[in-house]
């Protein structure tokens, strides 16, 4: 039971990422899973049962995402003379990521969603938001350990609306317009990168 809750829980993470909350079925989810339609409410009591669950598992992903890379950077000196900060900008702010939200950070991809969800949604997306912000904290401060500690410190939810807003914003011209959406990347990360240096 654990095993086909779990593929439920990463197909509807799949498609929801891809396609947004209205745009999927329960039929859709249980399809791709591999299961029957009907098998859904022994697992789930509702859509929006399953969204919370998938909201819940997205965002913490996503802020462990971020948490790798200090991870990585203090275990790894001298190997790659980047900033932590730009590590990860140059990773999630890039035409891979814009592309294939359906492998990409939940909250990203989901925001708009959360907008006109329950609350309980939105409390959801409150802490994941809040939790990647700290957590880009801490690479800046890993990247500037002599910088002064009140702005080292403080949730970084400067960075991460450039970040979060360049994504939405490429991703809504990358069909029409695909010059726009590069441009548009290319300037936040840019815009990240010189004000981490400042």
């Amino acid at each position: 039971m654990t095993a086909n809750r779990e593929r439920i829980v990463v197909s509807a993470g799949e498609q929801f990422r891809k396609r947004g909350f209205d745009d999927v079925t329960i039929a859709d989810v249980m399809k791709a899973a591999g299961l029957t339609h009907g098998g859904f409410y022994g697992y789930f009591g509702s859509k929006e049962a399953l969204e919370a669950a998938v909201c819940e598992r997205g965002v913490a992903d996503s802020v462990a995402a971020v948490d790798a890379v200090a991870a990585d950077g203090a275990g790894d000196e001298g190997a790659d003379p980047t900033p932590l900060l730009e590590r990860f900008v140059r990773d999630y702010v890039s035409a891979r990521h814009r592309d294939a939200p359906e492998d990409g950070c939940t909250v990203g991809a989901l925001a708009c969603d959360a907008n006109r969800s329950a609350v309980e949604i939105q409390r959801i997306f409150a802490s994941g938001i809040t939790g990647m912000a700290e957590s880009l904290a801490r690479l800046r401060q890993l990247d500037s350990p002599g910088e002064g500690e009140e702005r080292s410190s403080a949730p970084d939810f400067a960075n991460l609306s450039t970040m979060i807003g360049a994504l939405t914003l490429a991703r809504a011209v990358a069909d029409a317009d695909p010059a726009l959406s590069e441009t548009i990347l290319e300037a936040a990360r840019a815009h990240i990168a010189s004000s981490a240096s400042a």
